[in-house]
């Protein structure tokens, strides 16, 4: 076979071949921006469910309870704790209601 035909044969291979990897490269780079762009969405789907602010609670003023009567620090402990409970509960079952989930019977005092 003459020269000319192994030149022409081998510039015809890496021509093919730097045209397949060309477009391999194209199609791998489309799908990689596709992910950005779905994981872009995802993002902002999530963070417009953050955005919403917890309210404040009120701050907390310790006092000395020395000379305090034990009945009466008792009967604020157990007002207070539950006070935070129904108040967890109460976050629980707005995060649930917001996502689509299933309720607890005990959430939603049912039971």
């Amino acid at each position: 076979m003459p020269l000319w035909f192994w030149i022409l044969l081998w510039v015809a291979l890496c021509a093919l071949a730097i045209i397949f990897m060309a477009l391999l490269g194209w199609r791998i780079f489309r799908q990689f921006m596709r992910t950005l762009r779905e994981f872009e969405a995802a993002a902002d789907r999530l963070g417009s469910g953050l955005q919403a602010e917890p309210p404040l609670a009120e701050p907390h003023h310790p006092r000395p309870a020395i000379f305090a009567d034990p009945a009466a620090l008792k009967e604020e402990y157990a007002a207070g704790k539950e006070h935070r409970r129904e108040e967890r509960r109460q976050r629980r079952v707005a995060r649930r209601a917001a996502r689509g989930q299933r309720q607890s019977l005990r959430d939603l005092r049912l039971s």
